[in-house]
């Protein structure tokens, strides 16, 4: 009987280990799976290099642990002996649930949320795609549309308190390279996720939405104004079934013939 009642002792404690809330200090993603460089669960327990499982399709990267001004410059106890680790960082983080499936020294992590940053008060049905840094920038779905939403906000971890830079919206067509599946150890990467070249873009600011072929802008509307900057054609793509269009004051004295035409504009 008292085998049995070890044995029992023994699967309560690993099933109440096996699943733990944490927080994390800081994601390393120069693997093919992000990393958790530190988690922290129950008291004193700090799990290091914790893969993290994201769904498919869907990647982010949370801030890192705010740092207490208490904290800083502190050192970690040595747990070995004695007394445990009273050292894990209080600042707010992101959280996880850690899982520990068949050893309790390789657990794996599941994004659960980020209080600092998380959008709160929607409704029944509706979904977003937030941004970790805090700025309110989001991929907003209800029932009435699918909303891309840029802001000038100030990032949650900003430092700088100043005027922030004037953020865009941007669809674009680019050119990028796949990412090689073997990371070497000395690699320095710095990948262009945004696309490395541009081949077409629709771009909108605060004020102001362009169209651009790669680094050019060919047209754009501001203050009310569409202005098109490269040879315009409208109601056909064909300029000899069309006329050349001319201001009215651009005339002869007879009036029946354009002295001066509109520079590259052709309509049907």
């Amino acid at each position: 009987m008292s085998r049995v009642r070890s044995d029992l002792s023994k699967v309560a404690r690993n099933a109440y280990h096996m699943l733990s809330r944490s927080t994390i200090r800081k994601v390393d993603t120069k693997h093919l799976a992000p990393q958790a460089s530190h988690l922290d669960g129950f008291h004193s327990q700090t799990d290091t290099d914790v893969e993290i499982q994201q769904g498919w399709g869907v990647i982010g990267v949370p801030l890192d642990q705010e740092e207490e001004s208490n904290q800083q410059g502190q050192k970690q106890q040595d747990t070995s002996q004695g007394d445990w680790n009273h050292n894990q960082p209080k600042g707010k983080a992101a959280e996880l649930i850690t899982m520990r499936v068949g050893s309790q020294s390789h657990p794996v992590a599941f994004p659960v949320a980020d209080r600092r940053v998380q959008p709160y008060g929607m409704k029944a049905g509706e979904s977003a795609h937030y941004s970790m840094s805090g700025t309110g920038q989001m991929l907003f779905h209800n029932d009435k549309g699918s909303y891309l939403v840029v802001t000038n906000n100030e990032p949650e971890q900003s430092k700088s308190g100043g005027e922030q830079p004037e953020r865009f919206a941007s669809m674009r067509h680019v050119e990028k390279k796949k990412q090689p599946r073997e990371i070497k150890e000395d690699q320095q990467e710095d990948p262009k996720h945004e696309g490395e070249t541009v081949n077409t873009e629709v771009r909108a600011t605060k004020s102001k939405i362009e169209f651009r072929v790669g680094d050019q802008v060919v047209a754009y509307f501001d203050a009310g104004k569409f202005v098109v900057l490269v040879e315009c054609l409208l109601g056909d793509e064909d300029k000899e079934q069309m006329k050349q269009v001319f201001r009215r004051e651009d005339v002869d004295d007879a009036g029946n013939k354009p002295a001066k035409f509109a520079q590259k504009v052709w309509a049907k």
